[in-house]
């Protein structure tokens, strides 16, 4: 079984260097391929990538209020009744005025005494009225006038059963408190928020990756550890056995063995159900299938190699590339431009209005039912004058919370620079503890082979060789567990100052 593991490795590191290669039925899985699919997956990355792209529209927005904006207006009105500027008596009397005006000249002609003594002693004049009565009659003097009269009235009745209006409105701010340009400032500031937050979301993917890679490796290593624990023991066995017929060892050697056996077998099936569920859960981050057949590319490697990776910063490099601080940061540059926001709107304002507008009736010239236009230009200004305080208060509310979000910020600092620091001290804990399981597991090697030559030259008991084995088992396995740490270290630390990538 462990030729055949080993020949299955060495075909598997032929095809190393092909990204995701197969080896039989597995993939063949890097780290980076590892993250990089994960960082596809994973939902919390996709609803920031989201975010980003809403603020980026938020951000062409608010560049639009620089901008003139123009808007159409159209209306329709159908009303039951007309306009009259005239009463109905007022009608009537002028489309009678002609009749009323004759029959008024002819009665106050008739009942004035000067007059009729002219007419009744003078041919002359009687002559005269009659003729002039006559041509007025003939001429249809009273109609004429009855139908100016009536054409007049006509006009003072206003036809507005069907309206139409429309308006075509251009209006551009000039002046309004610095609230177009804070606004503009804001929205950047959020757009970068949005993809510092999606920096903090693709490590915290990463830190979760790594650690389910990491975990899979350790778990395949203690595996091949237990193998080799496993054949130790059934060739332990085998003597023990051979020295139990030969009379040099008794049935409780070889139970002691066999307890131990028993004991290691138990623990290979559980380092392979381990190493299966945590393949699953490797899978389920990456987005695959859970029953992927898959291989880790340092899954394979007998040693595990610790990257020569030394993390550098300084301390502005801190506050500048972790994603919560600089999250804190613009915070309270968009909190101070908020507050700027909300002064502005008690300060004065200034736009530029164009209007064009067209209606039908049109009173152009007189009041007729014919579309026409005209157009408008103007400036509008409006001056905040006493709002009770409303506004002071407003913008100390926004000023208080710009303070509370530096406080925060400066708290936050003082956080990150300790955990930055314990980061440090486990990596050179990490460090002294993988020298230690070094030197443990050269002891370890060195105690099983002795207790094995003895054993074999009858001056060891078993008893002390299955010691010496369990000591081998867990310095090997402490050694894989420093190793881990080491690299794991590391990629806390870089978390912690903000360079994971």
């Amino acid at each position: 079984m462990k030729h055949s593991s080993r020949i299955l490795i060495a075909v598997c590191s032929m095809v190393m260097a092909v990204p995701a290669t197969w080896c039989g039925a597995q993939t063949v899985l890097t780290l980076e391929e590892c993250r990089t699919m994960a960082l596809e997956n994973n939902g919390q990355s996709k609803m920031a990538r989201e975010k980003v792209a809403a603020a980026e529209y938020d951000s062409k927005t608010a560049f639009a209020n620089y901008l003139p904006k123009v808007s159409a207006t159209a209306l329709y009105l159908h009303n039951s009744e007309n306009i009259n500027l005239a009463s109905e008596e007022q009608r009537n009397t002028l489309s009678t005025m002609g009749t009323s005006l004759t029959s008024g000249i002819q009665t106050s002609l008739m009942t004035d005494p000067n007059f009729l003594s002219l007419y009744m002693n003078d041919a002359t004049v009687k002559n005269t009225v009659n003729y002039l009565i006559n041509k007025m009659s003939t001429a249809d003097v009273a109609g004429t006038l009855n139908q100016l009269g009536q054409d007049f009235s006509d006009n003072l009745t206003l036809d507005i059963q069907n309206v139409y209006v429309g308006m075509l409105t251009v209006e551009e701010p000039v002046y309004v408190g610095g609230k177009i340009r804070a606004y503009n400032k804001v929205t950047a500031y959020a757009k970068e928020l949005a993809e510092t937050q999606l920096n903090g979301e693709d490590q915290k993917v990463l830190v979760t990756v790594d650690e389910a890679y990491w975990q899979i490796v350790s778990v395949a290593n203690k595996l091949r550890l237990t193998d080799r624990y496993v054949e130790l023991l059934q060739q332990m066995d085998r003597n023990v056995e051979i020295m139990k017929q030969e009379g040099v060892a008794t049935a409780s050697d070889q139970l002691s063995v066999r307890v131990k056996l028993n004991e290691a077998e138990m623990s290979q099936i559980k380092a392979r159900n381990g190493l299966a569920l945590s393949k699953m859960l490797l899978c389920q981050l990456c987005g695959m299938p859970l029953d992927s057949e898959i291989m880790l590319k340092d899954e394979m490697n007998e040693t595990l190699e610790i990257p020569n990776d030394n993390v550098t910063y300084t301390q502005e490099d801190l506050y500048e590339n972790r994603p919560e601080l600089k999250s804190l940061q613009l915070a309270v540059n968009m909190y101070d431009l908020k507050s700027r926001i909300v002064r502005a709107d008690y300060l004065p304002t200034v736009a530029l209005m164009g209007n064009y507008l067209v209606t039908n009736p049109s009173a152009h010239n007189g009041l007729s039912n014919d579309f026409h236009g005209m157009w408008n230009v103007g400036v509008v200004a409006k001056i905040p004058v006493f709002h009770f305080g409303e506004g002071l208060n407003k913008y100390r509310k926004a000023k208080s919370d710009v303070i509370l979000t530096q406080y925060q910020l400066d708290d936050a600092k003082g956080k990150v620079s300790l955990q930055v620091n314990q980061y440090e001290k486990k990596i050179a804990e990490a460090d002294s503890r993988l020298e230690m399981a070094l030197k443990n597991m050269e002891n370890a090697n060195e105690n099983l082979r002795v207790a094995n030559i003895g054993f074999k030259e009858g001056v060891v008991e078993s008893s002390l060789v299955l010691a010496a084995q369990t000591a081998w088992l867990k310095a090997h396995s402490e050694e894989i567990d420093a190793r881990i740490d080491r690299i794991m270290a590391t990629v806390y630390l870089r978390q912690a100052t903000g360079q994971l990538k």
